[in-house]
């Protein structure tokens, strides 16, 4: 025995068909909107990572040079204090050599 249940008997097949097919159609319209904002999302992702990798560039190259004026620094305070050993290794080698001969 079939019962008349929220208007469901008076749907044919063909009717129900229809439905469904709106139902597609429905679906269809939701996607490409919902591409659109997913390649707006993935335009504004891919701007805000170009930006923070310029900054990163940009620190990374600071601290590059910065790091290569500190050595360049430690190298000659290297070498003026090598050159001060040197040359005070030199005066007592000959202060040495001077007593020696007298």
């Amino acid at each position: 025995m079939l019962t008349n249940t929220s208007g469901i008997s008076n749907l044919s097949g063909y009717q129900a068909q229809l439905v469904v097919s709106n139902s597609n159609r429905f679906f269809n319209r939701e996607t490409p909107s919902s591409e659109s904002k997913e390649s707006n999302d993935t335009v504004d992702i891919s701007s805000q990572a170009k930006e923070i990798l310029t900054e990163y560039q940009q620190e990374n190259s600071e601290l590059e040079q910065k790091h290569e004026i500190e050595s360049q620094q430690l190298e000659r305070e290297y070498l003026l204090e090598k050159n001060k050993l040197e040359t005070e290794f030199n005066q007592k080698k000959q202060r040495l050599n001077i007593n020696v001969y007298v």
